[in-house]
């Protein structure tokens, strides 16, 4: 788990902080792994002490994909341990706070690296670095496809409700 105090601003313009918790379980992990494979690579790619000209896709895709990991990782640690619920995902989503984060994150390289060691099991974050990148693309078409074929399906099920 990797806990960090963020400065933000709230939607009035008003100075604010606030602790933040995130975490990713193995199973989360390998749900994720074309996302956080992506983002590894990504960091790595920018190490160099020459900056790079960065393409706007490039950065997009980035973005995207550290987006997705930070809402899947955000939670809140029940008093007893046992639990890391996720179920305020879509208010923290809306919130100053997350925006906050994001910005944080994305301007402030040696954050990200720090939370992207903190919310990986220790015992995954080799494999994540280490993962053959052409079976990760290979799950990431499979998993978009997979996401096509229920659209689909979905919008048959609503035509079929309309007609």
């Amino acid at each position: 788990m990797y806990t960090i105090k963020v400065p933000f601003k709230d939607y009035r313009g008003n100075e604010r902080s606030a602790s933040v918790s995130f975490n990713l379980d193995g199973r989360e992990v390998f749900k994720m792994l074309p996302e956080l494979k992506a983002v590894f690579d990504w960091m790595e790619s920018n190490k160099n002490s020459d900056p790079r000209e960065l393409e706007v896709e490039e950065v997009r895709n980035f973005y995207n994909d550290f987006e997705h990991i930070l809402l899947e990782a955000w939670g809140e640690m029940s008093a007893d341990g046992l639990h890391f619920r996720k179920s305020g995902k879509f208010e923290f989503e809306e919130s100053a706070l997350f925006n906050g984060c994001m910005i944080m994150f994305v301007t402030q390289p040696k954050e990200t690296a720090k939370l992207l060691e903190g919310i990986l099991p220790t015992d995954l974050f080799e494999l994540v670095q280490n993962a053959n990148p052409e079976q990760v693309e290979a799950l990431a078409r499979t998993r978009t496809e997979e996401k096509d074929a229920e659209i689909a399906r979905l919008k048959a099920e609503l035509e079929a409700r309309d007609n």
